[in-house]
């Protein structure tokens, strides 16, 4: 390079060949760093707009499976906002659950009635009444209850006889000497066991405060009482002292009835939780004086999903159980819709028992069609009474896995599989055989949804201030890793 006087007094700049091809190098040199200048900061937002979608959209992922691959489902839930989910049952105060009769041999009950240890629905007895030629059979325990807090009345009664044969069956609290009293008379059963609800609004008052909006239908007997209210004491239900039933066949005929599991609740708010086809399926029991626990039983639904958990489809989720019963499977409901009972389930086996099964139900050739995807017995294990188990499913896109433990911490997994016919739905419980299972101490964990948003948005940071230091190498941030531009271009 040289410089030269030029006539008009400014100075003039020849190159030489070699000046020129430097300062072209130098160009293009520059050219190429700006570019990839540009093209790292368009990533940075990019991957910053992309997060953010994951974030307000709540995708699992931006590539969505085409229409003709998911299975059409009858019903429709809002997707899992949050980031994980947990339902304890024993928050409930040991009083929302009163136990007011287990029909146990050890309860002091008088008058007419047999202990039934065949026909059990709860513990290792019930009780039976039996009349026959319309004379009334009468039972009933002392027992001072305070049910003043108590809205509803959960009742297991099993009919062995014709339903046509009964003339009339009665629940009743009173005092002592029942001179006064509430009573429910209960219709309408059928042969076999049936699970009762009795609001405490639909039993009738005698001689008792009337908090009932139902007026009484009076026997001869008590009418006759009735007509001296003075000779008796009001009643209020803060003051039962005792309980009982009657039942009374028809004429030339016999009425023979089991009894079990007379509890009451203060309210049903812990249905709010779940959705199920019959509320009958989900129960409050009292597991110890100080423990609340969830019960399910195979009456009327066998699935019921946790409300606020749906369209999930990466997760993992685990619970605690308790089967109660020989020979009937419960578990897990998975991917589940419980309107068809469509999902994936995760059973294992009741009391005594060692089997597992993973099933799917699901349409085949447009049927309702259960398949056994897995299943096996595990060698050094039984299930035994009233000892909790916990039960883990791991859920990555179309793989699941399903773990067992006996303490909550260690788990052993028992299967694994890949299956893409439910990509999402609800999660919840299943009870099978005519069982009962306890559940509690509910927890998921949503997977994808959050961490990949969160690697995204820590990423683009990172290179962000990586670009910054050296323009001469920025970064990109993608799932090969992180590599030179030059890689792709």
């Amino acid at each position: 390079m040289k410089l030269h006087s030029s006539d008009d007094g400014f100075k003039k700049i020849s190159l030489d060949s070699n000046d020129k091809r430097n300062i072209l190098v130098e160009s293009e040199h520059n050219i190429v760093a700006n570019k990839n200048t540009i093209i790292s900061i368009v990533v940075i937002f990019a991957t910053i707009i992309v997060g953010v979608y994951f974030v307000i959209t709540k995708k699992d992922s931006l590539f969505s499976p085409k229409e003709d691959e998911i299975t059409p489902v009858s019903s429709v839930q809002l997707k899992f906002g949050g980031k994980n989910y947990k339902l304890n049952h024993s928050a409930y105060t040991k009083d929302t659950v009163i136990n007011i009769a287990s029909f146990e041999k050890n309860e002091n009950w008088q008058g007419q009635h047999d202990f039934d240890t065949d026909i059990v629905n709860e513990g290792e007895s019930s009780l039976l009444l039996e009349s026959r030629d319309n004379e009334k059979a009468e039972t009933y325990i002392e027992n001072k209850l305070n049910l003043s807090k108590y809205e509803i009345f959960k009742f297991a009664v099993y009919l062995k006889t014709d339903p046509s044969d009964v003339e009339s069956v009665r629940l009743y609290f009173g005092n002592k000497n029942k001179s006064s009293y509430y009573v429910y008379p209960i219709t309408n059963l059928a042969k076999g066991w049936n699970f009762l609800k009795i609001p405490k609004i639909k039993f009738s008052s005698v001689n008792a405060s009337k908090e009932s909006l139902v007026q009484p239908t009076l026997s001869e007997d008590e009418t006759a009482s009735n007509a001296n209210p003075l000779e008796v004491s009001s009643l209020n239900w803060d003051k039962v002292e005792r309980v009982g039933l009657e039942v009374t066949s028809r004429a030339n005929a016999t009425a023979t009835l089991n009894f079990d599991d007379l509890r009451g609740l203060t309210s049903e708010d812990y249905l709010d939780e779940w959705l199920t086809a019959n509320p009958l399926f989900l129960d409050l029991l009292k597991s110890s004086p100080d423990n609340i626990t969830l019960q399910a039983k195979n009456v009327g639904a066998a699935t019921a999903l946790l409300k606020k958990i749906g369209g999930v489809s990466n997760f993992t989720f685990k619970a605690k159980l308790v089967p109660m019963v020989v020979n009937a499977r419960s578990g897990f409901f998975i991917r589940g819709d419980y309107k068809t009972n469509y999902g994936y389930y995760f059973m294992i086996d009741g009391v005594g028992g060692n089997r597992w099964q993973i099933l799917k139900y699901g349409l085949v050739d447009d049927k309702g069609t259960q398949t056994i995807l897995k299943n096996g017995v595990i060698n050094n294990f039984a299930v035994e009474e009233s000892q909790p188990l916990w039960l883990k499913v791991e859920a990555r896109g179309d793989n699941m896995k399903f773990y067992i433990s006996t303490d909550g911490k260690s788990y052993t997994k028992l299967g694994e599989i890949n299956d893409s016919e439910f990509r999402q739905g609800g999660v919840g419980i299943s009870v099978y055989d005519s069982g009962v299972t306890l559940f509690d101490n509910f927890v998921l964990y949503s997977f994808l949804f959050f961490i990949l948003p969160q690697v995204l948005i820590w990423l683009s940071l990172l290179h962000l201030l990586l670009a910054y230091f050296s323009f001469s190498f920025p970064l990109c941030t993608c799932s090969l890793g992180l590599l030179p531009y030059s890689h792709f271009f």
